[in-house]
């Protein structure tokens, strides 16, 4: 056995490095950006907890200002009245800001506050 037969060599150390970079390029870029869809996926769900939670209130007959900060969040509401029959429409939105304007719209049928 010669004596420069075993061990790489520079070129194929270099080879070597390069495909890693590559490798570790492409999966740092793959959790970066399943970081931002599980932040944009909480924001849906705490979008769509502030949108329950109010609608509940109406129904209830709460019709009071929210006094509360919702943090990154602004939410709206309507009560409208939808037929003789004693049932209103309740419409409740949530708005917020990821990589543009998001809203969140819950509408559901209730009894007419009394």
């Amino acid at each position: 056995m010669r004596r420069g037969m075993h061990g790489f060599t520079v070129i194929e150390l270099m080879v070597a490095l390069l495909i890693f970079a590559a490798v570790a390029a492409g999966l740092a870029q793959t959790l970066i950006q399943a970081q931002q869809m599980r932040a944009s996926s909480a924001r849906w769900l705490r979008a769509t907890q502030l949108a329950e939670e109010r609608l509940e209130r109406l129904r209830a007959g709460d019709r009071s200002d929210d006094t509360a900060p919702l943090g990154e969040f602004t939410r709206s509401w309507r009560a409208e009245p939808a037929d003789a029959a004693g049932l209103e429409r309740l419409d409740v939105q949530v708005a917020w800001e990821d990589r543009g304007a998001q809203r969140f719209a819950l509408v559901a049928l209730g009894r007419t506050a009394r």
